[in-house]
C-alpha cells in the first residue's frame, strides 16, 4: 500500500470538533436559559426574609366554639368596629365560600 494515495483526512491527526446546527443552537440556548432560571429560583429570586418585615395586617388564629358564627367572632375580635367589614375580611383571609363555620374550625382573623 502506497502512503501517498491516502486521503488527507486519514493522515491528519484525530481532531474532534463539535459543529452545531441551527436546531442544536436553539436547543442549547433553551437548556442554558432553563438552567439559569432554575439557579435564580433556587438561590434567591429576590425573596425577602420572612422575619424581616410583615407584608400584611397582623392576624391571629381563632378556634370556632359551639354556637359561634362569623358575626359573633367579628364582634369578639373588634367590639367597637363594624362586624360586617370584619366578616368580609375573615371570609377573604380563610377563602370561605359561605358564612357557615363549624365548632373546632380554625380561622385566621385580622387584629387591629
Amino acid at each position: 500500500m502506497n502512503v501517498n494515495t491516502m486521503s488527507p483526512q486519514a493522515v491528519s491527526p484525530n481532531r474532534s470538533s463539535i459543529v452545531l446546527t441551527s436546531r442544536g443552537r436553539v436547543v442549547l440556548g433553551l437548556i442554558l436559559t432553563l438552567l439559569a432560571i432554575f439557579v435564580w429560583v433556587l438561590f434567591g429570586s429576590g425573596t425577602a426574609d420572612a422575619a424581616g418585615s410583615s407584608s400584611g395586617p397582623a392576624t391571629n388564629v381563632v378556634v370556632v366554639q359551639q354556637g359561634e358564627n362569623l358575626w359573633s367572632i367579628a364582634q369578639n375580635v373588634d367590639p367597637d368596629g363594624d362586624p360586617r367589614d370584619l366578616v368580609i375580611r375573615i371570609r377573604e383571609l380563610n377563602a370561605l365560600g359561605s358564612q357557615h363555620v363549624f365548632p373546632g374550625q380554625s380561622l385566621i382573623v385580622p387584629i387591629s
